[in-house]
């Protein structure tokens, strides 16, 4: 559910729970339009090269038995929903995004539900989600273009989102005061100084706007040739460029950043992840390392 940002991070953590309990991983998309309200946001994790299949409707169903004889009789009868039933075999995440290590203890047939954003659920697994989230298919000829072109200069990734983060009161309410014109101008001037000519490569969801109103001093690229649907390539691109200047709690930017294979890579973060107390855990969100702006 939600934007592939999130995706890669309910995959990732599954994965490192399938590890330790060396058993298989498998998918469940059933129900995403069901829990994604964002309409720009589509299914795109199968565009990377993972490893996971589809789960068919007798697994799931298998998976979410419920405990009490007439509860599985209609279940059978009517299709066990995860999103209702009651089974002991369903992980519902916590409401917030701190890191729960409870989930890590999970053993068993298990239906996972929630978003895990934390780093910590699979940092030690980061080099095989590295090889799996990679194109399954060729990128675009303007994206190798676009390759050939990070990969010669000094590039740094910095993403602009706009779309809900503007639009919607309640996440714009989240994130005011943390990503502003402020913290990229601070962004921009710290990595800057820190590199011999550097290019910025702007990635966005509004890049009309971006066009219009975003200038700095230095050599910059418009990266607008993908859409919403091909969301997959800009973030691998993105991955691909040598620093990266990431948009706060945006998850997209956030795995552009952590699939930087770049030894002396430097990534730039925001002090907070959002205004609210239950989503507000850097500590746990943003990997050590990563250099804080202030906004």
């Amino acid at each position: 559910m939600g934007g592939l940002g999130n995706q890669l991070f309910q995959y990732a953590a599954a994965k490192r729970l399938s590890i330790i309990n060396k058993t298989e991983l498998k998918i469940d998309e059933s129900n995403f339009r069901k829990l994604t309200s964002n309409s720009e946001h589509s299914f795109q994790l199968t565009c990377f090269n993972i490893s996971a299949r589809q789960a068919t409707t007798s697994e799931i169903s298998r998976t979410i038995r419920p405990t009490n004889y007439l509860a599985r009789a209609i279940g059978t009868v009517f299709g066990a929903s995860p999103l209702k039933s009651q089974s002991k075999t369903i992980f519902r995440e916590p409401e917030g995004s701190k890191f729960k290590p409870a989930f890590l203890e999970q053993t068993g047939d298990k239906y996972l539900i929630g978003y895990y954003n934390s780093y910590k659920y699979f940092e030690p697994i980061r080099n095989v989600l590295i090889d799996e989230y990679q194109p399954r298919e060729k990128i675009s000829l303007q994206g190798q273009e676009l390759l050939r072109l990070i990969e010669s200069t000094n590039s740094i990734s910095l993403h602009i989102r706009r779309g809900d983060y503007i639009n919607n009161p309640d996440v714009y309410k989240s994130i005011e005061g943390i990503i502003t014109d402020r913290f990229y101008s601070n962004a921009v001037e710290f990595i800057a100084s820190k590199l011999e000519a550097p290019h910025f490569f702007i990635f966005s969801n509004d890049m009309a706007w971006v066009r219009q109103h975003f200038r700095i001093p230095h050599q910059t690229t418009f990266v607008d040739f993908n859409t919403a649907q091909r969301g997959f390539e800009d973030l691998w691109l993105m991955s691909r460029c040598k620093h990266n200047i990431t948009a706060g709690g945006s998850t997209f930017s956030w795995w552009a950043a952590y699939l930087n294979t770049n030894a002396n890579k430097i990534i730039v973060r925001t002090e907070r992840v959002s205004n609210d107390a239950k989503y507000n855990h850097p500590e746990d969100y943003f990997p050590p390392g990563w250099a804080v702006v202030t906004s």
